[in-house]
């Protein structure tokens, strides 16, 4: 499998991800304590303000943020419209993009004011390592409040989206 066919995987499981995730929080954001809930969300808002910033940075366009998460804490109906309009894009981009394109190198400047350089392929692997890091948090705000949280792994991605793979085990 070509390199950009497993990123355009990886990303379909991203936006699976924070879907799920979000469903499960929207369900039952109201059984956390104001803490627990404001950080469940300002947590995957800050994951969603970092995609944005890179999508910006690898696409030419404006950044726009000028930090690494907003002052105000967004509710789960604006984040999960901003999520999904990143992870579209990425789902996009890496159905396209060429082995040229993962090569090139991008310089940017990160929010703290240091200076950055990154190839496109490192700046798809830290969105995808960093979105599962921020996911996982938030998920054990869930958990560790007592309540369900999504069993989102990727090989469970894998298996409900090829059911194939299942049924060539049943038949062996």
């Amino acid at each position: 499998m070509q390199a950009n066919n497993m990123f355009l995987k990886a990303f379909k499981y991203k936006a699976w991800a924070n879907a799920e995730l979000l469903s499960y929080g929207e369900r039952q954001l109201h059984l956390l304590s104001d803490d627990d809930s404001t950080f469940f969300a300002r947590i995957l808002n800050h994951t969603t303000v970092v995609d944005s910033l890179f999508i910006s940075r690898v696409s030419g366009s404006p950044e726009l943020y000028s930090a690494d998460n907003t002052p105000e804490t967004p509710s789960l109906s604006e984040l999960k419209d901003r999520m999904d309009q990143n992870d579209a894009w990425l789902v996009g981009f890496t159905e396209a993009v060429s082995q040229d394109e993962l090569s090139r190198q991008v310089y940017f400047q990160f929010t703290d004011g240091d200076q950055g350089q990154l190839s496109v392929e490192e700046i798809l692997l830290h969105l995808l390592t960093h979105g599962s890091n921020h996911r996982g948090m938030a998920a054990r705000v869930l958990a560790s409040n007592g309540l369900e949280r999504p069993k989102d792994t990727f090989t469970r991605y894998l298996h409900q989206f090829e059911p194939c793979r299942r049924e060539m085990l049943e038949r062996s």
